[in-house]
């Protein structure tokens, strides 16, 4: 072969492996090792952010404004009253401090809306229609870095330190329906007849057993609050105030009434042994004027509520621990 053929020949080996690559690149961009994220609309990732079925909750009338410029905060339903206050309030804090707007999944609002009235973060459904760039989603506001992004929060999310940048504004968030604050006002109103006072100091407080027990001990070691820590806690109020009326609520009222009644001490016990009326308890546990709590979401959210002095069991690194030490009004014992 003469030099000018194999010159012509290389020639076109070049230009067929410049043809060759054109075409993966232009036309067959699936190969690609960084495919493209698939969007999906927020009425189909609604339901994975629930761990009870929506097929039963109604869909409110769709929203009328644009789909949001930017990222959205919202959050994964995990657990109980408590934790579901806790949710919202840590999708409330974070979309005030990003500027994101915030929606909730319906599941969680339907629990919410059962006890409070007038929630102002809208339901995830308002905006079903527009899609979510599922590359362009975290779960955390550590890990936001952008205005594109959505902040999606996972399961029993307690943001406590940014909510507590706006408690006063938090605690207007969550207004109990006139039903349930009727109902604390009554409870009260009699328990202050019963002792026949006319000008009470209310303590409420929060026992939290059953299942936390084990749940201590498996992830901290810790044992559950001792009687004596109780105890000490009335007496630090008894000592402060007068007129102390206690106010139990608890998932183990039996506990309760065997353990901590005392002949020295007014206490009326609330809770029914069924464990039913979660929003009752806490909307009576908020109307008092100071609190008693150990752990827990729910028993944290009364005394957010109560906005008197708090005194909380000793828990090391514990959320409710934590927060006594930046809230002036809390302290810890035990």
């Amino acid at each position: 072969m003469s030099h000018a053929q194999q010159h012509v020949l290389a020639s076109a080996i070049v230009l067929a492996l410049i043809v060759v690559l054109g075409i993966h690149v232009f036309l067959f961009p699936m190969y690609s090792s960084n495919p493209r994220i698939r969007r999906i609309k927020f009425s189909e990732y609604e339901q994975p952010l629930c761990h009870t079925n929506l097929k039963n909750v109604r869909i409110p009338v769709e929203w009328k404004n644009q789909c949001p410029k930017y990222g959205i905060v919202s959050a994964v339903q995990a657990g109980r009253l408590g934790n579901q206050i806790w949710e919202y309030a840590s999708v409330w804090a974070i979309a005030r401090r990003t500027g994101l707007e915030a929606f909730m999944p319906r599941c969680i609002l339907k629990t919410l809306e059962e006890h409070f009235e007038h929630l102002s973060i809208p339901p995830l459904s308002y905006i079903g229609q527009c899609t979510l760039d599922g590359g362009q989603v975290v779960n955390s506001l550590d890990q936001w870095n952008s205005t594109e992004q959505s902040i999606i929060l996972p399961k029993y999310a307690a943001h406590w330190s940014i909510v507590l940048d706006w408690l006063e504004d938090v605690r207007r968030e969550f207004t109990f329906k006139p039903k349930l604050r009727m109902n604390a006002e009554i409870v009260l109103k009699e328990a202050a007849q019963q002792h026949n006072l006319s000008d009470p100091t209310f303590v409420g407080i929060h026992v939290r057993r059953t299942d936390y027990i084990d749940y201590l001990w498996k992830t901290r070691k810790v044992r559950a609050a001792p009687v004596s820590f109780y105890h000490a806690a009335m007496d630090h109020y008894e000592r402060k105030y007068r007129n102390v009326v206690f106010i139990v609520a608890s998932d183990n009222i039996g506990w309760c009434k065997y353990n901590l009644k005392r002949k020295k001490s007014k206490i009326n016990f609330i809770s029914e042994p069924d464990e039913k009326g979660p929003g009752k308890d806490l909307a009576i546990l908020s109307s008092c004027n100071h609190s008693i709590i150990d752990y827990g979401t729910y028993g944290s959210w009364g005394a957010i509520l109560a906005a008197g002095e708090t005194v909380v069991f000793n828990v090391t690194e514990y959320f409710s621990t934590l927060m006594a030490e930046v809230l002036p009004n809390w302290r810890v014992m035990g």
